[in-house]
């Protein structure tokens, strides 16, 4: 491999405008291109403009490290309007976004955020018992996305009083339709319409005294947050109660991707059903190996250079997820399924809910960022993931449950990509006895 270093002289580029290859391709356009060109940087034309593509770890430390790069301005208004919004905690740099971030490493502190987990388990069996009772195949990514939804709406101090059916299908349509352009965005952009006017309601009544609500929770810490600024206008706070919601919710399609490898390598099931010290590398090997969003942008603030290669103010550049996590120069054999290459960071035992020892996972797995959680932009909730992701690949290693017939194909075209046409489709046989 050529990786770039001091000596660089050029950085392929791609000729022509390559956006219809990157549409119809989807998560291998940029994969094939560095290795087809040996390298670990590539430029093209998206939209008509230049793009920077990056692949490794110590590109994801260079990009999400030092305020190098901003997220306005980066990704497309289809896609900003489906997973953020303007004035957001992903729109903001430097000081106002660390401010702002305070809150989520606040309440996704492991001191804080043990309810989750709890909450979690508790929907989790409620909904597996109701799935059994009712005979029918469920599909996990949607199925177990209102499980998650309903929990993060009770740890967030809500309670049952809010719909997580309703929660739930919004929060899946925002992630389905940030990588589409035409009815599934505009589906995910009008649910997600819905959904910030249910937020709004919520920071209202909680402010009003009208939602009596758990002192201390996050709902409530929330409603009266303070930026430097101030406290945060009832539209933006409604637009942070989404992002605490919707990415919890989108562990459902890694929890869906989980099922299809158990599926798919029975022995990893039965190990993981035996022994909780293959829970941990079982899930980072998802993480790593389920197509998730294929990349990342972001617009440079300054002038900089990568390893020899300048970057001028303004620049737009991709770090391309999908092919850090399938790089053959940093992964062996890395189109297998295999957890082992994460058992030496797995550590002892531990309870799913506990701490997560995502910062002694291998530098190039970075389906949630890189670098610190409280300096830069990685995102805060990993560890839940992790651990949220670890409960149920529990549950779902120790529960009987069949799969119907269906395509079980991944289609890499898509974005983001699904486990099987539908979602993976399971159905339970027996009831969980918690």
């Amino acid at each position: 491999m050529t990786a770039l270093d001091d000596t660089t002289t050029a950085v392929p580029e791609l000729p022509g405008d390559q956006s219809v290859a990157f549409l119809r391709e989807g998560y291998p356009f940029g994969h094939g291109r560095f290795l087809e060109h040996d390298t670990d940087a590539f430029r093209a034309r998206l939209l008509g403009r230049r793009v920077l593509f990056l692949r490794g770890g110590d590109a994801a430390e260079f990009f999400y490290g030092e305020d190098r790069f901003t997220r306005k301005g980066a990704m497309p208004r289809s896609v900003l309007h489906s997973l953020q919004d303007e004035g957001s905690v992903q729109t903001l740099d430097g000081s106002a976004h660390r401010v702002r971030r305070g809150y989520f490493l606040e309440v996704l502190h492991p001191s804080a955020r043990g309810g989750l987990s709890e909450a979690f388990m508790t929907a989790w069996d409620a909904k597996w018992n109701e799935w059994t009772r009712g005979g029918r195949p469920v599909s996990l990514v949607n199925g177990s996305g209102v499980v998650l939804a309903d929990a993060t709406l009770r740890w967030l101090g809500l309670g049952p009083r809010c719909d997580a059916d309703a929660r739930a299908v919004e929060s899946l349509a925002m992630i389905d339709g940030a990588g589409a352009f035409g009815p599934r965005n505009w589906w995910g952009r009008m649910l997600r319409r819905r959904s910030e006017r249910w937020a709004r309601r919520v920071i209202e009544g909680v402010r009003s005294g009208e939602l009596d609500t758990v002192p201390g929770s996050p709902v409530e810490t929330l409603a009266w947050y303070r930026d430097a600024d101030g406290a945060l206008d009832e539209g933006v706070a409604a637009v942070e109660l989404l992002n605490l919601l919707r990415p919890i919710v989108a562990v459902s399609r890694f929890i869906g991707f989980a099922a299809l490898a158990l599926h798919r390598h029975p022995d990893w099931r039965v190990a993981v059903a035996q022994d909780d010290r293959n829970l941990h590398p079982f899930s980072q090997e998802v993480r790593r190996a389920s197509p998730f969003f294929p990349a990342v942008g972001g617009r440079a603030t300054h002038d900089t250079s990568w390893q020899g290669n300048d970057i001028a103010a303004d620049d737009w550049v991709m770090l391309d997820i999908f092919a850090t996590h399938r790089d053959p120069g940093r992964w062996i054999d890395p189109e297998r399924f295999d957890p082992t290459r994460f058992a030496a960071t797995a550590g002892e035992p531990r309870e799913p809910g506990a701490e997560a020892n995502v910062l002694a996972q291998p530098p190039n797995l970075v389906p949630q960022g890189a670098g610190s959680m409280t300096g830069g932009h990685r995102c805060p909730g990993e560890p839940a993931t992790v651990d949220l992701l670890a409960l149920a690949t529990r549950m779902l290693a120790r529960s009987d449950w069949e799969v119907p017939g269906q395509d079980l194909t991944v289609d890499l075209s898509r974005l983001p990509a699904l486990p099987g046409r539908r979602g993976m489709l399971i159905v339970p046989r027996e009831p969980r006895v918690s």
